[in-house]
């Protein structure tokens, strides 16, 4: 009887916990980056070689990081955003230091957004809702005025936005409020100077060693 009571209660249980439970996506996108000018000044071979053609993200629930393949005189960009301490750490390839910035280090204000479900785009086989964000930096030093991003995502690589609400740079956790995914192709227009695109061409789910969001521990960790 004991048996039979715990098995009826496991059937019944079983529902309300599948109810409750989230998968999010964890693994590996790549995305390749092409720009396109509107200042006299800045070539387009300019931005390739400082910014880089792509970038890799590797995704976990709480952390991720991207790496550039920027080319410039500190060669490769690693930039890893810790949800999970509120720490962004930058690393340049050259470099004998890793940067530590404390979320919202940035003064800038979120002039719109707005979340989008006509006109969807075909992004890695899957129709793509998109958001769009303009955020203007105040700083008086900032190198660009205005920043328009249209981000366009698939529910399949869902986030959580619980990890991201303290994720103020760039107002991105207002993004993933409205989104809840991870964006796979985006259009960045800095004014006055240039438009970036990036989409992605490689999607894999996998596992990522929680090691491989830990500095460099060959390198030093200076705190801005």
């Amino acid at each position: 009887m004991k048996l039979l009571y715990t098995l009826a209660l496991c059937f019944l249980l079983l529902p309300i916990s599948n109810s409750y439970a989230q998968d999010y996506f964890e693994g590996v996108i790549t995305y390749d980056v092409s720009y396109e000018s509107v200042h006299p000044a800045i070539e387009k071979e300019l931005l390739e070689y400082t910014m880089g053609t792509s970038f890799t993200a590797y995704i976990l629930e709480d952390r991720y990081t991207s790496i550039y393949n920027t080319k410039g005189e500190t060669g490769w960009t690693k930039v890893t955003v810790r949800l999970d301490e509120g720490y962004t750490y930058t690393e340049y390839e050259k470099s004998d230091t890793i940067v530590k910035s404390k979320f919202n280090a940035r003064s800038e204000n979120l002039i719109s957004l707005q979340k989008h479900t006509s006109n969807p785009k075909e992004v890695m086989g899957s129709m793509c809702n998109y958001v769009t964000m303009t955020v203007e930096d105040t700083d008086p030093n900032a190198w660009y005025t205005l920043h328009t991003g249209t981000y366009y995502y698939s529910p399949k690589y869902a986030l959580n936005p619980t990890y991201y609400k303290e994720y103020t740079n760039g107002h991105w956790n207002q993004y993933v409020a409205e989104a809840k995914a991870v964006s796979i192709y985006n259009i960045n227009e800095y004014r006055p100077y240039f438009t970036s695109y990036s989409k992605a061409t490689a999607i894999e789910e996998k596992q990522i060693d929680i090691s491989f969001f830990e500095p460099n521990p060959k390198k030093v960790v200076v705190e801005e």
